[in-house]
């Protein structure tokens, strides 16, 4: 999806309101006294709240796309390839932690079907190639292959969301990369043995 430069100007000004107070300080009477437009100028680029939160969803999800796929394309083998995502996932969380907010928020937004397939389909999609990654590990033998590629994919997708969300609730205090790195460490000796 391609985004206007106004657009990703509400959508970072969108990311600050939801930082300050959480995703239900987004309304868009806040976001256009945040950026001195007036709520109609809003609606010009973005139809409703939801579009927002779509449009920041969809962003992130860009910009995390485009960061793996430099990693998948390296010469590294799969259990580095796997580190090296860990450690991208983890430093882009950190410099955005109001995206935490939304995408821990899921539940606010379980019946919206427009957000719900957003996050259903972003949460598919990485899915898909952390088991890519698995099952290329267990084929050139530097992952484990007695234990089934989509198993394994849930311990590290799992390890990775408690490991944010631990984060988030110790208020964005704890550091997030240190403790991504006892994931991987311990995710390694998994893969390994």
């Amino acid at each position: 999806m391609t985004f206007t430069k106004r657009q990703i100007e509400i959508i970072d000004a969108s990311k600050d309101l939801i930082g300050e107070k959480g995703v239900q300080n987004l309304t868009i009477k806040n976001l256009a006294k945040k950026m001195s437009f007036s709520e109609p100028a809003l609606y010009r680029h973005f139809k409703d709240k939801t579009q927002i939160l779509k449009g920041l969803l969809l962003f992130h999800r860009e910009a995390i796309k485009n960061g793996i796929f430099k990693i998948l394309d390296s010469d590294k083998n799969a259990l580095e390839k796997i580190d090296a995502v860990l450690k991208f996932k983890f430093a882009h969380v950190e410099k955005n932690p109001a995206l935490v907010m939304v995408i821990f928020s899921e539940t606010s937004f379980q019946y919206c079907s427009v957000l719900s397939k957003v996050v259903r389909k972003i949460l598919d999609q990485r899915k898909k190639k952390i088991i890519s990654l698995i099952e290329s590990g267990q084929n050139e033998g530097s992952i484990r292959s007695d234990i089934n590629s989509q198993q394994l994919a849930t311990i590290v997708l799992g390890g990775i969301r408690t490991t944010i969300l631990s984060w988030k609730l110790s208020g964005f205090e704890s550091d997030l990369k240190a403790e991504g790195k006892k994931l991987w460490e311990t995710l390694e000796i998994l893969f390994k043995k």
